[in-house]
């Protein structure tokens, strides 16, 4: 059915302050159908971006999306109190991870310049103006247009980013995993969050991109050195590449289907998948919010996203398979290159 801001909001704010359960649980059942009815909106405008790929020979790293987690939508309103749940602009999501730079900012020219009855409502550059805590990548919010009244004025967000911003993000989430704090929204141990910044704009630099403000006065050799010293001190890569999901015997399932419903075991190191077809969508929503209810949020964590494949659903959100190798991969590189090219000596105190 079809809900007004007004309403969502009410919802939200009875599911953050409520001490009653009956009210509580009405408020869930309402967010959650609310948050389902993105779904139709998405699937369009991810065949609609497909398509203006493929009509200008832009071949995607992985095309994504997927329906907000609960814990997020509490986390956000908790985190800005004066923001209503109807405001949010990011319930539905999805994302293009694209093979360079140059694609990147070739797509942004291209969503720009599309007609479209979707309002293209604003753009939020965090390629050119990264965010203090290093994020990068480019976010276009839409108000989705539709004689289906539920559909019609829903916002949904598309991320565009490169592959190794890509990795950086996922890998800040999959750290916050481990470290139980919010990494991603700057939140947790200081020298997490300053590695973090570091690598950033050492990608950045990779790229010919501009690196934080706070980084300005730094050359290339120091914050090579820097990034040495933080994964030796906090021992980054061996604390990311201890933690890692087996995911073969699902791998070998193949899964085809439109709709994944990831249930992630951080103790664990588990991940149980189920598998709906678009037809399942309500089915699969309330699956979706039955689990959510049930979860411990510091050990378990469950999102109801969509790919093509299982080895793109893996590629699409490593951090809920704990899997930082792309990343660590990268970050071998440049302290490698470090040593080699007489930035740092290991064995030197």
């Amino acid at each position: 059915m079809k809900y007004s801001k007004k309403e969502i909001t009410r919802a939200g704010n009875t599911l953050m302050t409520s001490k009653s359960k009956d009210e509580v649980n009405d408020a869930l059942i309402k967010i959650n159908d609310w948050r389902a009815n993105h779904l139709q909106p998405l699937r369009v405008m991810k065949r609609r971006l497909l398509k203006t790929l493929e009509k200008h020979d832009i071949l995607p790293y992985l095309i994504s999306q997927r329906l907000k987690r609960l814990t997020s939508i509490e986390y956000k309103l908790d985190l800005n109190i004066n923001m209503g749940l109807g405001g949010m602009q990011d319930i539905g999501g999805y994302r293009a991870v694209l093979e360079s730079v140059q694609h990147l900012f070739d797509v942004k020219k291209l969503i720009e310049a599309t007609q479209s009855t979707h309002k293209l409502v604003k753009i939020n550059d965090y390629i050119l103006n990264p965010k203090s805590s290093g994020y990068r990548s480019i976010h276009f919010i839409y108000n989705y247009h539709s004689n289906v009244d539920k559909y019609n004025g829903l916002k949904v967000e598309l991320q565009v980013r490169t592959k190794l911003q890509h990795y950086w993000a996922t890998t800040v989430e999959t750290a916050g995993i481990i470290t139980k704090t919010s990494l991603k929204s700057s939140q947790g141990p200081d020298e997490w969050l300053e590695f973090f910044k570091i690598v950033s704009s050492l990608f950045a630099i990779k790229e010919l991109l501009p690196v934080l403000d706070e980084h300005v006065g730094k050359t290339m050799k120091e914050l090579m050195v820097d990034c040495y010293n933080y994964c030796e001190k906090l021992r980054v890569i061996d604390t990311l590449l201890a933690i890692k999901t087996t995911t073969r015997h699902l791998e070998k399932e193949g899964f085809p289907g439109d709709y994944y419903l990831l249930t992630i075991d951080v103790e664990n190191e588990e991940v149980g998948v189920r598998v709906f077809n678009k037809s399942r969508y309500a089915e699969a929503t309330d699956a979706y919010l039955a689990i959510e209810r049930e979860l411990d949020n510091n050990k378990k964590a469950v999102v109801l996203v969509s790919a093509t494949s299982f080895k793109s659903l893996r590629q699409a959100y490593p951090s809920y398979f704990l899997d930082t190798t792309a990343f660590v991969k990268a970050l071998e590189t440049m302290n490698r290159n470090c040593v080699k090219r007489g930035y740092f000596n290991p064995n030197v105190d």
